[in-house]
């Protein structure tokens, strides 16, 4: 009997041994994976700065202009055109989006929750910093940001301008809280960021689209698995729960237009990056040739 106990001691030993062993290679892997991703947290060019002002001073710029400013600024086509409407200070403003675009940052990663850390921007002091201005924006563009990440997957976070006049967006921004509306400067904290806007669409119905956003997408519980059922389901607005891209990708939805470049079960920020329905208007600390590989 005691042989017996014995040998159910050094089994029952061994398995807790292999149990510390795999949770010591998953807690290994996760490590690896959030040193691999954290560069990505912030993009600076490496490439030469060069001058832009001939561009600037054209009376019709060329798509090669267009793509040549992006690659200065991180200004795309719709921010180019709006700021070059001011004849006074169109031009100037746009060399100051690209000073800010060669510009070093300080980033500085944090956690947010048990496992989600989110990258910002710092001073010398350590203490937040709004690192760009943001170019003109309208009801119904989107925002993007690289700057979450959980156990090694750099899922990012999204946004929909929902009241332009008061610089409103609508969000759901964290597990345990409903959806809510946050002020745009915000986002001039993240290390990386995206605004886009559909190609080829008039402001009225991007105006309807974030009517549609406040009105049924405001207040929402956080639902973490939303999409692993029905409830990607366009065909219903009698929703319980959203989250990030979630809330983005449904209005748009419901007008037509599905921003989920890869169709799957779950729709996510970098999904959205990737759909060509989209347009830049501006990018920051990200490479103006894959904005989201």
């Amino acid at each position: 009997m005691l042989i017996n106990n014995t040998k159910f001691q050094i089994i029952k030993n061994k398995k807790l041994k292999y149990i510390v062993i795999f949770i010591f290679i998953i807690l290994l892997i996760i490590f690896a994976l959030e040193e691999i991703i954290e560069p990505q947290g912030f993009v600076k060019p490496d490439y030469e700065k060069v001058d832009i002002t001939k561009i600037l001073s054209k009376n019709d710029l060329t798509e090669e202009d267009y793509k040549i400013l992006l690659y200065q600024t991180g200004l795309g086509k719709p921010a180019i055109n709006e700021l070059l409407k001011n004849e006074e200070s169109g031009i100037k403003d746009i060399i100051e989006f690209q000073e800010n675009f060669f510009e070093d940052k300080n980033v500085l990663c944090e956690k947010i929750g048990i496992v989600t850390s989110q990258e910002s921007l710092v001073n010398d002091d350590g203490k937040y910093e709004y690192g760009f201005d943001l170019a003109p924006y309208e009801n119904g563009y989107v925002l993007l940001t690289k700057a979450t990440h959980s156990l090694g997957w750099r899922h990012g976070h999204a946004a929909i301008v929902a009241d332009k006049e008061n610089d409103i967006t609508l969000e759901a921004v964290i597990l345990g809280e409903n959806t809510q509306l946050q002020n745009i400067n915000k986002w001039r904290v993240y290390p990386s960021f995206m605004m886009l806007k559909l190609k080829d669409t008039s402001q009225e119905t991007l105006n309807e689209i974030a009517k549609f956003s406040n009105k049924n997408m405001y207040d929402l519980p956080y639902g973490l698995v939303v999409g692993l059922l029905n409830s990607k389901n366009p065909n219903s607005v009698d929703l319980t729960s959203t989250q990030c891209s979630h809330l983005v990708w449904y209005p748009f939805k419901q007008f037509g237009y599905d921003i989920d470049s890869d169709g799957s079960w779950l729709v996510t920020p970098k999904d959205i990056a990737n759909s060509d329905l989209f347009e830049i208007v501006q990018i920051y600390g990200v490479d103006p040739e894959e904005i989201w590989p």
